[in-house]
């Protein structure tokens, strides 16, 4: 099987679990969900740009990787301008990480496309 095919489909499974974890976090809880404005902007990068980007690199590899780098790298921002810290732990990183996979993908088959040569 070809490198990029099996990026893809461990990035678009890993997508899925991630997204499933996401969905259970946000919509588990059983509260009432009423963010402040500065925490709906947070929610906005971080989960809804994520998975938003998750679905497109089911379609576009490329662009949906880099919506969900792109978000996870605002959100990284956002957190430190709003607290003035960073995530202590990895799991954002974690969550978001097929986004890097869908583009390392993408980059393997642009690559192999490009050569002339199939399938290398």
């Amino acid at each position: 099987m070809r490198p990029d095919v099996v990026v893809r489909w461990v990035a678009r499974a890993w997508s899925v679990a991630s997204g499933l974890v996401l969905f259970a976090f946000v919509f588990g809880g059983g509260e009432s969900l009423r963010p402040t404005g500065q925490q709906t902007i947070g929610l906005l990068l971080f989960p809804v740009g994520v998975v938003a980007g998750f679905a497109i690199a089911w379609w576009r590899e490329a662009i949906g990787g880099l919506v969900t780098v792109g978000s996870l790298a605002l959100f990284y921002v956002w957190m430190f301008a709003h607290d003035g810290r960073l995530p202590p732990s990895p799991y954002f990183l974690l969550l978001a990480a097929p986004g890097f996979l869908f583009l390392a993908s993408a980059v393997v088959r642009g690559r192999r496309g490009r050569s002339g040569f199939p399938g290398v």
